[in-house]
């Protein structure tokens, strides 16, 4: 709550908590209030997370999750660079899902941006991984269950991107399903 305040003291106070934790959840606490304040220590510190517990997998997952939250406007170019590093798992499932699962239905700011990005750049991942793994594909899709809530624009947006994902050919079983429920409301 202080963190979300916006406030250079607040900052400075979950920076040194991160500093000074003496566990990964306190040191993740500190760093995800950070992230979701958009403080400007934020990617530093994702950094820092990234090197400090590489070698975990599932400390990675958090780390991507988080990296796909940041709610700023770099973050889909964030995204699409780490998808693209060589070194990223484009076929383990957990990675898939920590990352661009979380930017769809954890950041709604990115997700949803008026131009659209968002949405066509997650029906984009969904039209290539269904081809390799459509059980992530389909899930990942599912952040578009609430398409027609959004304004007009934003709105019309998700729909274009779910009509090109549907017109894009040939999609498996599950993630058909989904898209289909999805498009009928």
């Amino acid at each position: 709550q202080l963190v979300a305040g916006g406030t250079e003291g607040a900052y400075s106070l979950a920076e040194a908590h991160y500093r000074t934790a003496t566990n990964m959840t306190d040191r993740m606490a500190a760093l995800a209030a950070l992230v979701h304040a958009n403080a400007p220590v934020a990617q530093a510190l994702l950094g820092d997370f990234r090197t400090l517990y590489t070698a975990d997998p599932l400390v990675l997952d958090k780390w991507l999750s988080l990296s796909a939250q940041v709610p700023d406007e770099a973050t889909l170019d964030r995204v699409k660079a780490i998808l693209a590093d060589p070194s990223f798992p484009r076929n383990n499932p957990n990675r898939l899902r920590s990352l661009v699962g979380s930017f769809a239905n954890a950041n709604p700011v990115q997700f949803a941006r008026p131009d659209g990005s968002g949405f066509r750049f997650v029906t984009e991942f969904v039209a290539d991984v269904d081809k390799r793994n459509p059980q992530v594909a389909a899930r990942v899709l599912t952040a578009f269950r609430i398409w027609r809530n959004y304004e007009p624009t934003r709105r019309a947006e998700a729909e274009s991107a779910l009509k090109s994902l549907a017109e894009s050919g040939s999609l498996s079983r599950n993630t058909a399903d989904i898209l289909g429920r999805t498009l009928a409301g």
